[in-house]
């Protein structure tokens, strides 16, 4: 059951007084709906959203090579869509997604457990998209601060993955670790990249984020011996200071241009440590059977 909430300026459905302006002049016309692998139109799926994931989903950490759009599309707007309809947490919501998508697949071929990360993605972006929001009030100062927060956090996470992929047994393992390692180094640039242009001085340092610093040195001390799911295990436990991270430097009113770039970098991060938890826990159940 969905939840009762203000829908004014409601990114999800597209209701209240946003929705309300529609009818107004030189108000800005609603975005078209696309319904992936339909044609149709679909309730509350923007186009931007279609064309988002229509650009990203190759890049995505849960993409399986050789995979069309048409496959993961459907996933996507589900995910977004219920967010709308249900609310909370993805995993209260699960077992009814799992019930819908036989119903709202179209031609995509994918089972709900392939399914399930590209609508955990489209379900987090929702989720996002209401929970952070900035009035650009920060000042300099902060925003240079928040800033060297999360690159120092990113520099960590770089070395981090780059050593687990050295040392995991796994050759696909190794292909993720890669992946979040480059993902971790692309955003330590952009925010660099962003700490100079409002004048400040990239912090090579480690104080404030220490945390995620002491977390990663404690995890480098495994990999040499560790099995590939202490390493995951790990691995998230690393991702989760990250995140935290993130979280807290999207509630500092950063500007508007830049709050952009640390969400969409937030999402990156969340998806690279919801594949890790994926298969974290299934290398649990695999050891326990086999034990």
């Amino acid at each position: 059951m969905a939840e009762d909430r203000d829908l004014t300026h409601d990114p999800i459905g597209g209701q209240g007084a946003r929705a309300a302006d529609q009818g107004r002049p030189g108000a800005e016309p609603a975005a078209q709906a696309v319904s992936p692998g339909q044609g149709d139109p679909a309730p509350n799926y923007p186009g931007s959203e279609f064309e988002y994931w229509r650009a990203a989903y190759v890049r995505e950490p849960y993409y399986e090579s050789g995979r069309a759009f048409e496959d993961y599309g459907p996933a996507c707007e589900l995910g977004w869509v219920s967010y709308g309809m249900y609310g909370g947490a993805f995993d209260a919501a699960d077992r009814v997604m799992a019930n819908d998508w036989e119903v709202r697949k179209g031609v995509s071929s994918l089972s709900w457990d392939q399914a399930r990360p590209a609508a955990r993605a489209a379900w987090q972006r929702a989720e996002n998209a209401r929970s952070y929001v900035s009035d650009a009030s920060a000042s300099r100062e902060r925003v240079i601060e928040a800033l060297n927060d999360l690159a120092e956090s990113a520099r960590d996470g770089e070395l981090g993955f780059r050593e687990a992929a050295e040392h995991t047994r796994t050759p696909d393992l190794s292909a993720l670790f890669g992946r979040c390692a480059q993902a971790s180094r692309q955003a330590a640039a952009e925010l660099q990249e962003q700490i100079e242009r409002l004048g400040g001085k990239v912090d090579q340092g480690g104080t404030v984020t220490g945390a995620a610093h002491r977390v990663w040195m404690q995890i480098r001390g495994l990999f040499g011996g560790a099995s590939d799911e202490t390493m995951l295990r790990e691995c998230e436990r690393a991702e989760d200071v990250a995140l935290a991270r993130y979280r807290k430097a999207l509630t500092q009113n950063l500007p508007h241009d830049v709050h952009a770039m640390v969400l969409r970098q937030f999402e990156t991060a969340q998806r690279n440590h919801d594949m890790i938890k994926t298969l974290r826990d299934r290398a649990e159940t695999k050891a326990k059977t086999e034990g």
